[in-house]
């Protein structure tokens, strides 16, 4: 008896540890978020850059699994960051895609992805359906909702503006071809119209503060209109990062006009990891190139850049600004082409000091000049031609 009483006792206990570790395995991180929920029509993967990781162009993206439309996809965050996910351009889901003619590449509209808010503990739940763009939004907390009404505004605008795009690429008659960019150009307007009334409409949507700020970056608001528009959000969502990326932007608006001290720059996110301070350059003129390797218009001005350098040496030091590459590989082109200059970073791995965002870079590449005492001369977005003639005038005084 005293044996068959032992027995039980040890099954008993037995039997709370494996229910104990059972109980164990339910528990969840906290930084874990769930995406699940439907999207019709949808077939193959959808892929992402995890906000958490650093890639290059050349990294694998991470994939979020489909199922005959359906996911249920779980993984940790360290912070609250709006992610996009995308389609499988090469795969099964054409419909998706808005593929130009003769053309392996497409036209990378905002409404082919799935765009959500993932942060620590959220449970996302996605619903819709695939049809010609991604008709999904999500849903289930307050970043995510607002997210959606964003969204379910815009996503059938720019889809229609993309099947113009891409029927212009068929298009051989050039009338044909003229009515379809007016008429795209009318639904942009239209577009924007309504998105602004929307983000002035909604001052504690983060979702809004994303839009805004992808607005100003295109170029695709008057710069007046986007501080307007952003001093009238709540400071309740000054914590977020879309929000302090929009705040440094707006910021740089103001201090980056023509006439005013260029901002400071003291940073180590050099290649060398040597500290630079821009105010070590004072009593030569400096101009200052925003590039990148994959900036086929900013490597096609950089011989002239080089030449400008090797030319007016007493007179001139060129700073660049690298955004958008690895330092490996930035360091690997320069050495390539011996761009001696001085270059610094600007990306999360290097720096907290996101450059791009602080001198309201809009397009690659971007210059400034700045004067012999350190006041900005003047900008330039895009093609330098016009920076070179104004750099040759002043140099040759």
């Amino acid at each position: 008896m005293r044996y068959l009483i032992k027995n039980i006792i040890v099954l008993l206990l037995i039997a709370t540890f494996l229910n104990s570790c059972k109980n164990e395995t339910k528990k969840t991180h906290p930084n874990q978020f769930t995406l699940r929920g439907e999207i019709k029509g949808l077939e193959g993967d959808l892929f992402f850059r995890h906000p958490d990781k650093e890639y290059t162009r050349e990294t694998p993206l991470d994939t979020i699994k489909v199922i005959n439309g359906k996911i249920h996809f779980s993984d940790t965050i360290s912070k609250l960051t709006l992610v996009r996910a995308f389609p499988n351009f090469q795969g099964p889901d054409k419909k998706l895609f808005k593929i130009p003619a003769d053309s392996l590449g497409y036209f990378p509209v905002k409404c082919v992805s799935l765009m959500f808010y993932a942060f620590p503990g959220a449970d996302i739940k996605v619903t819709g359906e695939a049809t010609d763009f991604m008709n999904a939004y999500p849903s289930g907390d307050t970043f995510n909702d607002a997210l959606a009404a964003a969204n379910k505004l815009t996503f059938p605008n720019y889809n229609k503006m993309g099947n113009i795009a891409v029927a212009n690429t068929h298009e051989k008659d050039s009338l044909v071809i003229t009515k379809n960019e007016e008429k795209a150009e009318r639904i942009f307007k239209q577009n924007t119209k309504e998105l602004v009334t929307h983000i002035k409409s909604n001052p504690k949507s983060l979702g809004a503060i994303w839009y805004l700020n992808d607005l100003l970056r295109r170029r695709q608001i008057d710069e007046t209109e986007a501080e307007a528009l952003f001093n009238g959000f709540s400071t309740d969502l000054s914590e977020y990062e879309d929000y302090k990326n929009i705040a440094t932007r707006i910021a740089g608006i103001k201090n980056t006009k023509d006439g005013f001290p260029v901002p400071s720059i003291k940073t180590t996110a050099t290649l060398d990891g040597s500290e630079f301070n821009i105010n070590s350059l004072r009593g030569k003129y400096v101009l200052i190139d925003f590039w990148g390797v994959w900036c086929g218009p900013c490597v096609k001005e950089m011989p002239e850049v080089k030449a400008f350098q090797e030319k007016y040496k007493d007179k001139l030091v060129v700073l660049g600004i690298n955004s958008g590459d690895t330092k490996e590989k930035a360091q690997k082109f320069i050495d390539e082409h011996n761009y001696n200059w001085q270059q610094i970073l600007s990306d999360k791995k290097n720096t907290s000091d996101n450059f791009v965002n602080r001198f309201n870079v809009q397009g690659f590449p971007t210059k400034f000049i700045i004067d012999p005492k350190g006041n900005i001369v003047k900008r330039f977005v895009g093609g330098g031609e016009d920076a070179f003639k104004l750099l040759e005038s002043l140099l040759e005084e």
